[in-house]
């Protein structure tokens, strides 16, 4: 059978420009994100610590982005003892992951890694067990021109002039009981006005990313008592999906995280009311990604007291490597995933995918070479063809599957070429599905990710078994998708 969907794309209705910021990427100190991932001194050929592969494939995903350290991992750490000569720096037990941190990987180590790949640095602050005045002698450390004893630090160092950092996260999830300092809503919304205050004073340029959370509540506090000295509100997104049905489950993820933000963004536009705003809070998704097999075994076999004594981390038993094996139906959530962002450009100004290397990660490093998993290639896809301005696309269809719409689709411009960018995904498992395309005509390149198997995967011994394959493609008022498949077309330009 052919499933049908008719997809209209106006490219001079535009829905607003796509801030590059949400090609982000996350790099926490948990398992192998950082040591073996994006520093590993030891690789034969490595430069400063980074391997050539690791870069090439960071290259080619072009984050904008690059959020350190953590996470979890922030609500702990300590950024004096990541800076200064390496063999001064003091180990520290990471309370977060249970694991032991030697701070070989510091904050000019980050920054390095951040002018290697092109990304803007984002660092996430100590809202937790940090200080307010530690929180200000970190920026001076980056930031800071006068000779005060932050900046005299940094002169000493490997980069004497000022890093210009200007996104920085005020605290991480403090809303969980898996955080160092978890509050209520008031007490964060408190201490994050009076930080976010301060480090205006101390920097006018820098942005500052508020911790929201799954709760409504908690943001409207958040916005109300902090919203004029924030300029996001984070949220987090992971899609689990469940053992009855994984692969609906997990398509349908980026849709609910889709009715999330429109509801966040509603009490952003009311927060902006209320407090006379130039502009509304945006949206920050700072971590977000499709999290299942390494994810299941948390949930179940332990008790919420239990781990509450415990921990989020190997103290409860728990494998913190997370080192996710992805397959095509997780691609598929993340062209989705991207689909979204494009339809709500103004609401969501702010991504970083979770995580970049080894970790929940689109790269992950083997004895054998760096593999570019599933997950890697809609999102490189994105990077090489989408255009900064957002368009209309709207589907119609009958046919359904999973109780979802059986195509998914959005569209993008390129303002300066007029290049039009079509992102498009056959979500059915089983069926082609006929997508009439009344607005396209004429020749288009076609990059189509798909295989046989929607739960094919990319190893170290099959690193190729599913990768992006283009052609170019006369079209007529109508295209076939394969079944679970992503197809992306490039038209003029």
């Amino acid at each position: 059978m052919t499933a049908r969907a008719r997809l209209s794309v106006d490219r001079q209705r535009r829905r607003g420009a796509i801030d590059p910021q949400i090609y982000g990427q996350f790099v926490e100190h948990v398992g192998r994100a950082v040591y073996g991932g994006i520093f590993d001194p030891d690789a034969p050929g490595a430069e400063e610590g980074r391997r050539a592969d690791v870069l090439a494939a960071v290259g080619e995903l072009r984050p904008t982005v690059l959020r350190w350290p953590g996470g979890n991992f922030a609500s702990g750490y300590h950024w004096r003892d990541g800076v200064g000569p390496v063999e001064q720096r003091p180990t520290r037990h990471d309370l977060a992951w249970d694991a032991v941190e030697t701070n070989r990987f510091g904050t000019e180590e980050l920054l390095a890694f951040t002018r290697a790949v092109g990304a803007a640095p984002y660092l996430n602050l100590n809202l937790s067990t940090g200080t307010a005045d530690e929180a200000l002698g970190w920026l001076e450390y980056t930031n800071g021109t006068a000779d005060l004893p932050e900046v005299l630090l940094r002169r000493a160092g490997p980069h004497p002039e000022p890093h210009g950092v200007r996104l920085w996260g005020l605290g991480n999830e403090n809303y969980g009981w898996w955080q160092h300092g978890h509050s209520g809503a008031a007490a964060y919304a408190e201490r994050a006005r009076e930080w976010g205050k301060l480090l205006r004073w101390t920097d006018r340029s820098v942005r500052l990313v508020g911790v929201g959370a799954p709760d409504p509540d908690w943001n409207w506090t958040v916005l109300s008592d902090a919203g004029r000295f924030i300029d996001h509100l984070s949220l987090h997104f992971y899609w689990h999906g469940n053992l009855d049905d994984p692969y609906h489950s997990i398509l349908a993820g980026p849709l609910d995280a889709e009715r999330d933000i429109e509801a966040a963004w509603g009490m952003c536009v009311a927060a902006q009311r209320k407090l006379g705003l130039q502009q509304p809070v945006t949206l920050a998704v700072d971590e977000w990604g499709v999290w299942a097999e390494t994810y299941r075994p948390l949930v179940g076999t332990l008790s919420l007291d239990a781990l509450m004594r415990s921990g989020f981390s190997a103290r409860s038993g728990i494998d913190t490597h997370f080192e996710e094996s992805y397959d095509l139906k997780d691609a598929l959530a993340v062209a989705t995933w991207l689909h979204v962002l494009w339809r709500h450009p103004e609401k969501v100004t702010l991504a970083t995918q979770a995580q970049m290397v080894n970790v929940l990660a689109p790269i992950m490093v083997t004895p054998h070479g760096v593999v570019r998993q599933t997950v890697f290639h809609p999102v490189a896809v994105a990077r090489g063809c989408a255009g900064d301005v957002a368009v209309d696309a709207h589907v119609a269809t009958d046919d359904a599957t999973g109780g979802m719409a059986v195509l998914d689709a959005a569209a993008t411009l390129d303002a300066r070429s007029g290049r039009l960018h079509v992102s498009m995904v056959n979500r059915h498992r089983d069926e082609e599905l006929e997508v009439t395309l009344p607005d396209l005509r004429g020749r288009a390149r076609r990059i189509t990710l798909w295989h046989e198997s929607d739960a094919a995967r990319n190893t170290a011994d099959a690193p190729s078994a599913v990768v992006p394959r283009c052609d170019d493609v006369d079209l007529d008022g109508a295209l076939t998708l394969p079944p679970h498949s992503h197809v992306s077309l490039v038209l003029g330009g």
